[in-house]
């Protein structure tokens, strides 16, 4: 359960990394692609090694 909740927040905290325009967060939006990126690739390969696993 916690390799899906995971990304699910990696997902999140990028979204909210890119529309932020909070002055603490600024030297971070460059970080909000990385964390996207990781969240969706990691929620996928998840998937795929579910679907995987109930062959």
């Amino acid at each position: 359960m916690l390799q899906i909740i995971l990304p699910i927040i990696f997902l999140i905290f990028g979204l909210f990394l890119k529309k932020t325009n909070h002055p603490g967060f600024r030297s971070s939006k460059r970080f909000s692609t990385m964390f996207i990126i990781l969240g969706i690739s990691t929620l996928t390969a998840k998937f795929i090694l579910m679907y995987l696993a109930s062959k």
